[in-house]
């Protein structure tokens, strides 16, 4: 069988159906309802529409230098497209995962391991080399890293939070005070494999197309500010 090139996914073509019989299971996220400080009674469907749209307007925004290393290709594909299929899967095993957590609130705990191992499967119709897929399966998987590390336990965050004073992450509602730590062993683990930078801009745009802004404004004051000085700063170096 004819495998299809990545380049067919566009936000345009998903909305319309047309790709329907090519990724039936992306379809099936229109069904799956988060509710949580991220998701207000949101199907998985429409919150990657959303983040997909957010990423487009985040690298829109982004340094020429970021835009350049975007253009950047892998073997076949360029890192912007391998990001794009990657935004378009990072979400696809909450329909496994779904789980009632109480209080009417309804999350997806594990969901990058599961979510991973079927957009290996999914990305098996798709024509990428090895390192290709890869990076999209590796983007998949380490997508929720970031999430956690930046946690309450930040000083700054701290201070401007005030009395909002809720779970940082849905699932673990943990903070992290090893913020320091755990960042720069993220930051270099990712830069070694090369899609550091893909990670930020996922996350700054799963950030956005959340509900965190209505639902626990100065924890995504926070994120955003995060990842808006996180790329400042790999601008910077390229120069």
């Amino acid at each position: 069988m004819e495998k299809e090139n990545i380049s067919i996914i566009n936000i345009r073509d998903i909305k319309n159906k047309r790709l329907a019989k090519i990724i039936p299971e992306f379809y099936e996220l229109r069904d799956v309802i988060e509710n949580n400080p991220w998701h207000n009674q949101e199907p998985v469907f429409n919150h990657t529409l959303s983040v997909l749209d957010n990423l487009e307007k985040v690298i829109h925004n982004s340094s020429k230098d970021i835009k350049r290393a975007l253009t950047e290709v892998v073997d076949k594909n360029s890192r912007n497209d391998l990001l794009y299929v990657a935004a378009l899967f990072h979400d696809i095993g909450k329909k496994e995962t779904i789980t009632d957590l109480g209080n009417g609130v309804r999350g997806c705990p594990g969901h990058e391991r599961k979510g991973t191992g079927k957009a290996e499967k999914i990305l098996k119709r798709f024509d990428l080399s090895k390192r290709e897929f890869k990076i999209i399966t590796g983007i998949v998987r380490n997508h929720g890293v970031i999430h956690d590390i930046i946690g309450l336990g930040c000083k700054d965050f701290r201070k401007s939070v005030g009395k909002e004073r809720s779970l940082t992450h849905v699932v673990t509602g943990l903070e992290n005070k090893n913020f320091q730590t755990e960042y720069k062993s993220f930051k270099k683990e990712f830069s070694n494999i090369s899609y550091y930078l893909e990670l930020i801009l996922l996350a700054f745009a799963d950030t956005v197309g959340s509900y965190l802004e209505k639902t626990k404004p100065a924890e995504f004051r926070h994120r955003v500010n995060f990842y808006k000085k996180e790329l400042k700063s790999l601008s910077s170096k390229k120069k």
